[in-house]
């Protein structure tokens, strides 16, 4: 079983700070609906912007705790537990890392924490490439 993290990267026109920005208030804006609980009701995602604040998704309604903040560096670096499509049990986490270079910030996304106990369900995280994607057209957007 592979338990290696899957790492991603993305590099979008904007700077560190601004893409730490986009990534984090604006995940609501820019998350696929599709991989969410219930995509006909998605409404958004709420993220406290502190270390041990909560990251949910919005059905309507109803809120879907689906992480805890670990890391909350503006421009530099965020991170979170992960349990969307997990057993709460044992999460995984995320850390994302902003990096300035010429012409923009590159973006890494690693999702790591596989455990023996979740490592069965790795293989269905395949879209985060897609999700930077739809992050870095969002950020394309609101610079241009």
């Amino acid at each position: 079983m592979d338990l290696s993290p899957i790492v991603v990267e993305q590099v979008v026109p904007v700077g560190p700070d601004a893409a730490f920005t986009a990534f984090t208030r604006d995940l609501g804006a820019w998350w696929d609906p599709r991989l969410t609980p219930d995509p006909a009701t998605y409404t958004g995602v709420d993220l406290d912007p502190e270390v041990g604040g909560e990251v949910a998704m919005r059905h309507g309604d109803e809120r879907f705790v689906w992480g805890r903040v670990s890391a909350w560096e503006p421009g530099v670096r965020y991170a979170q537990s992960f349990t969307l499509a997990l057993d709460r049990a044992h999460p995984t986490s995320l850390e994302v890392t902003f990096a300035a270079e010429e012409g923009g910030t590159r973006v890494r996304l690693t999702h790591g924490g596989w455990t023996a106990e979740n490592g069965h369900r790795r293989g269905t995280f395949g879209e985060w490439g897609l999700l930077l994607g739809r992050y870095a057209q969002h950020v394309a957007g609101a610079a241009g």
